[in-house]
C-alpha cells in the first residue's frame, strides 16, 4: 500500500511522518525527523553555500526536524512507486556522470535494524545502477545522487534488507520502477 502522507508543489516534496532515518544528503547522517524533502533549485542556488540553501528551503516551509535533498530535476519529473511497505520517491534526470542528479526518498512502513537501513541504501543503489544500465546509461549514477532512508518503525521487524530479502525485494523493484519511470519522463 502506498505511503500517502506527502505534499507536492511545483518545486518540492515534502514526505511527513514520524521517522527513524538517515541520508547521504547535505546535513545528512542519522537522527529521528517528522519529513524528508528533495526541492527543485532556483538561481538563488548559485548565490550561497548548499548548506545555506537547503536551509532556507527548510526554514521557508517551516520545517524544523528534517532531512532535505537539492535536484535540478523539475518535481513533473518525480515518480513514486510502492511494492506493499515500500514507497519511493525518485527524481531522475541525468545527461552524464558530471551533470544532473538522482534522488531517491524511500519510505519502510517497518522497524529496521540500522545494518538493515544501511543495507536498503545498498540494495536501491543497485536497482537504480540497474534501471540506468537497462535504459542505456554507461555509469551507475552521478556526482551528485542521494538517498534518504525513512523508517515508520511501526510494523513488522525486518533484520534484513538485502536484494535477496523480503523487504530488498520490494525496495529494488519500488526504487528500480521509479527510477527507469523518472528518467523515461526526463528524455522527453
Amino acid at each position: 500500500m502506498p505511503y500517502e502522507n506527502y505534499w507536492i508543489d511545483d518545486r518540492t516534496l515534502i514526505v511527513y511522518g514520524k521517522f527513524f532515518g538517515l541520508s547521504t544528503g547535505l546535513l545528512g547522517g542519522w537522527k529521528k525527523v517528522d519529513c524528508a524533502f528533495n526541492h527543485c533549485i532556483t538561481d538563488d542556488f548559485y548565490r550561497m553555500s548548499p548548506v545555506a540553501y537547503l536551509k532556507n528551503v527548510a526554514k521557508s516551509y517551516g520545517l524544523k526536524k528534517y532531512f532535505g535533498l537539492l535536484t535540478a530535476v523539475p518535481m513533473e519529473n518525480l515518480s513514486i512507486k510502492s511494492v506493499e511497505n515500500v514507497t519511493a520517491f525518485v527524481t531522475a534526470g541525468v545527461n552524464n556522470p558530471n551533470e544532473m542528479t538522482i534522488n531517491t526518498i524511500l519510505v519502510l512502513e517497518s522497524k529496521l535494524s540500522e545494518s538493515a537501513m544501511l543495507n536498503a541504501i545498498i540494495t536501491a543503489t543497485e536497482a537504480k545502477s540497474s534501471a540506468l544500465f537497462k535504459l542505456g546509461y554507461h555509469f551507475t549514477g552521478t556526482n551528485t545522487d542521494a538517498i534518504v532512508i525513512l523508517s515508520t518503525m511501526e510494523g513488522n521487524y525486518e533484520l534484513f534488507a538485502g536484494p535477496a530479502s523480503r523487504l530488498g525485494k520490494r525496495i529494488w523493484e519500488s526504487v528500480f520502477s521509479a527510477t527507469s519511470e523518472s528518467l523515461r519522463s526526463w528524455k522527453k
